[in-house]
């Protein structure tokens, strides 16, 4: 009986010896992934002042708006960035990033629109039948899909559009991928009968890198070739009535 006891006293001393080592390796670590932290962080929080969505024709001066900035109920720094060039049509972002304490950062964006100041006055909007074929790959060929153009919104311009699909129906329609997959954005015919891109989304968020064409005005046809950085594909579409 006293060989049982001294046993389990064995035991109950070996574990509490174990735990208090267990114990002391603890409270001697250091979280290094806390190092440098403060206890709580506060995200800061941006709200753009103006219109999220300026329109500006070539040469125009902009004057940015801003941004204002709160971090834990004060205001903070507000760094700004820009692609924005003023001679070129095209799609530009303007960004505002504010960091807090621990290097935890916010970024909001303001889109700028940049259309030729040379504008076409004839209105060419109504729906299209494309004609569109991919790398020149018979195999990647469709005709006959509707593309549609919408007069703008844009306040005091003419010969801007909106587009159901850039790209002549490619994926919407000949993928039969369904409308989501639809190339949307702007379109601007300029007084030189010159197709421009002025702004372009689809589902995978890449960018046309180029888009050259024109719009014969005797035949009423517009061509262009756009070329679409995922590939890059190379899409040839033609738009009759």
């Amino acid at each position: 009986m006293i060989k049982i006891l001294n046993k389990m006293k064995n035991k109950i001393l070996f574990f509490m010896v174990s735990l208090g080592l267990v114990i002391l390796g603890l409270s001697g670590c250091k979280d290094v992934t806390t190092e440098g932290y403060t206890g709580i962080t506060y995200y800061p929080t941006i709200e753009i002042k103006g219109d999220p969505v300026i329109y500006l024709p070539t040469g125009a001066d902009y004057n940015d708006a801003g941004a204002d900035a709160i971090e834990n109920g004060e205001p903070t720094d507000v760094a700004v960035s820009s692609n924005l060039d003023t001679s070129t049509p095209g799609s530009y972002s303007i960004s505002y990033t504010a960091t807090n304490a621990d290097g935890f950062s916010a970024t909001a964006k303001r889109s700028v629109i940049v259309y030729d100041a040379n504008m076409s006055t004839t209105d060419i909007s109504g729906t299209y039948s494309a004609h569109v074929i991919r790398d020149n790959d018979p195999d990647k060929e469709y005709s006959g899909n509707p593309v549609t153009l919408t007069p703008s919104s844009i306040p005091g311009t003419t010969g801007i559009y909106e587009t159901s699909d850039w790209i002549g129906g490619f994926y919407d329609k000949g993928y039969d991928y369904g409308a989501a997959y639809a190339f949307t954005g702007l379109i601007q015919i300029n007084g030189d009968n010159e197709v421009l891109e002025l702004s372009m989304s689809n589902p995978w968020g890449d960018p046309f890198t180029s888009v050259s064409g024109n719009y014969d005005a005797v035949s009423g046809v517009i061509s262009y070739t756009a070329v679409w950085s995922a590939g890059p594909y190379e899409f040839v579409v033609d738009l009759a009535k």
